[in-house]
């Protein structure tokens, strides 16, 4: 079994890790008044992907309804396709989704974008080191399919997001890593990589994510489909069902920062109607101690 750390128990091991703290309770009572009225339900069964809009205190669920499939997923601020998933953030909170784990954005904004609410899928007791939702690790673009035996005229994830973004008028140089929902992996602690292996999802296992702003989801199915598909497999890829479903409003998402917590001044990130600026300026920084505290002092005066 493995015992995982709480994001104040990371933060007090390392001090120059941002604050991020987090009310259980509130999700909490989130999670209790599942499943949520739905507003919007999508099929999803081939490789074209699809755009969901989640207004900020909306849910979002995905289901299998077909067996495991990987369903991959990146979200964004429409208002500001800057404020995106951000990887580089996801120690702060482990690199796989689970109960609580928040998706936090792009900084400077540097906000929760997603929280999980709640998670069917069961692990494998007897490989507790491979679990499902890891934020790396997808092989999802096209040099990857081809340099895995995969036959021409298969979309991967990375065109389906390409062609919805070009659809929306979005540039598709914002695109970066996504999250991999239902994928079971593991890390290599020798390559130090990220790899697959088939997925202990069932029909009927589902995700809950609460969004915290406004987002637009890019949904794309992969075509290794459970993990367990090679992509030299011969026959094209034959994804399996998922359904989407965004909620009825059910809650005003938590103001960012919480208190206490500094923040930086966005006005210096913004251009005039809201976007983030291009204007090259310094840095402003956030005053977060880079060592528990006296620990500066005592340096100094042992110098």
């Amino acid at each position: 079994m493995i015992n995982y750390k709480q994001p104040a128990e990371l933060l007090e091991e390392s001090p120059q890790l941002c604050p991020t703290p987090i009310d259980e309770g509130f999700y909490d009572k989130l999670t209790r008044g599942l499943p949520s009225p739905v507003a919007e339900s999508i099929k999803l069964s081939d490789l074209n992907g699809a755009a969901v809009d989640a207004p900020a205190g909306s849910t979002v669920t995905f289901t299998l309804l077909d067996g495991p499939q990987i369903v991959n997923v990146w979200a964004y601020n429409p208002a500001d396709i800057d404020e995106r998933i951000w990887h580089e953030s996801v120690i702060r909170e482990g690199m796989f989704l689970r109960h609580h784990t928040r998706v936090f954005g792009t900084m400077a904004r540097y906000r929760p974008l997603l929280t999980v609410l709640e998670d069917t899928v069961t692990a494998d007791p007897k490989f507790p080191e491979a679990q499902h939702h890891p934020y790396y690790g997808g092989s999802g673009t096209p040099t990857d399919w081809k340099l895995a035996g995969g036959p021409d005229g298969v979309k991967s994830t990375w065109e389906q997001f390409v062609g919805l973004l070009e659809a929306k008028g979005e540039p598709i140089h914002r695109l970066n890593e996504y999250l991999c929902l239902f994928q079971r992996s593991f890390v290599d602690p020798g390559p130090q990589r990220v790899e697959i292996v088939p997925s202990n999802a069932v029909t009927g296992d589902s995700i809950t994510l609460f969004a915290e702003i406004d987002l637009c989801l890019l949904v794309a199915l992969s075509p290794y489909v459970d993990g367990s598909r090679a992509a030299s497999e011969p026959g094209l890829p034959e994804p399996r069902p998922v359904r989407i479903e965004v909620s009825e409003r059910i809650a005003e998402p938590l103001p960012w920062p919480y208190p206490g917590l500094s923040y930086p001044d966005m006005d210096r990130y913004l251009a005039e109607d809201g976007t983030r600026s291009t204007e090259a300026v310094p840095t402003p920084g956030i005053d977060y101690a880079l060592a528990p505290e006296g620990a500066v002092a005592n340096q100094e005066e042992e110098n």
